[in-house]
């Protein structure tokens, strides 16, 4: 995969742009990773964490991609509660909660229930 199709990019600022510093960061963006100024990086941090808490959080979403039923589903999936089991637990139909898993195991690309659960807990939502 090259680094334009992972969506690797790298920013300089003008007045650090020497010709050293420029190989540097296209060394680093063509093995695919990314380059920006540590008080652009804090910056963006800081304006992320602002629209989780103002924006996305309000709304119910997350910048995992999870709503909280979704969360609440592979919760129950990691206890290890079957689909009619966990469909009781929450009040849904058995096809919604298989439509649920079905929609983030592809929405994320995950390949089952398992890699789902796994996801959910490197993420730190479970």
């Amino acid at each position: 995969m090259s680094a334009a199709e992972c969506g690797a990019a790298g920013v300089v600022r003008r007045s650090e742009s020497t010709p050293e510093h420029l190989v540097q960061v296209i060394s680093t963006v063509a093995r695919g990773e990314g380059h920006l100024p540590a008080d652009l990086l804090g910056r963006l941090l800081e304006e992320v964490g602002r629209l989780q808490g103002q924006v996305l959080g309000p709304r119910g979403l997350h910048f995992t991609g999870l709503a909280p039923r979704e969360v609440d589903v592979l919760r129950l999936v990691a206890d290890g509660q079957d689909t009619a089991e966990i469909a009781t637990r929450l009040g849904y139909s058995e096809r919604t909660i298989k439509n649920i898993l079905h929609s983030v195991m592809t929405r994320l690309q995950l390949r089952n229930r398992s890699h789902a659960v796994a996801y959910a807990m490197r993420q730190g939502l479970i």
